[in-house]
This record gives structure tokens, C-alpha cells and sequence, in this order.
């Protein structure tokens, strides 16, 4: 998939952590992130796809897109 065009306001580099850690460094930048910044959540561990749309929904946080290469997933957030 390709790369996206979004300006993104902050960047979590969540690689090489195992899940729960990035969704506990997305909470983390979250308190800091005004209304309608994009988050860029860079992770490699495979079961942060499901978590990441589980917990977005919860928090009803809109995730603009979701991009993979080879080990690393990307995720395009923005905060409503």
C-alpha cells in the first residue's frame, strides 16, 4: 500500500513494542493533541491492527488510514 499525504501533527513510533504498549503511547499523545490533529501510530506487532480499530472506535477516533509495509503497519488517526 502506499504512503499517505496527511500532515501529521504527531508521530508515535510504537515499533518493536508489544501490544498493550501502542495504544498506551496513542493515550499518552492523545491528552497532548488538540481537536482535529492527525496521529501517525507506526507499530510493528501484528495484533495492533485489532486492537487499534477496537480502541479507536471505543474512543470514537477516526482513523483516515491504514498502510502496511512488509512488517509495519501504519496507522493515520485523527482526533475528534
Amino acid at each position: 500500500m502506499s504512503e499517505s499525504n496527511f500532515s501529521v501533527d504527531h508521530e508515535i513510533d510504537a515499533r518493536q513494542q508489544p501490544c498493550p504498549m501502542p495504544i498506551l503511547m496513542l493515550k499518552r499523545t492523545l491528552k497532548i493533541a488538540l481537536q482535529g490533529q492527525i496521529l501517525l501510530v507506526k507499530a510493528t506487532d501484528p495484533n495492533s491492527q485489532q486492537d487499534l480499530i477496537h480502541f479507536c472506535k471505543i474512543q470514537n477516533l477516526n482513523i483516515l488510514q491504514m498502510t502496511q509495509q512488509t512488517n509495519e503497519f501504519h496507522y493515520y488517526i485523527e482526533k475528534s
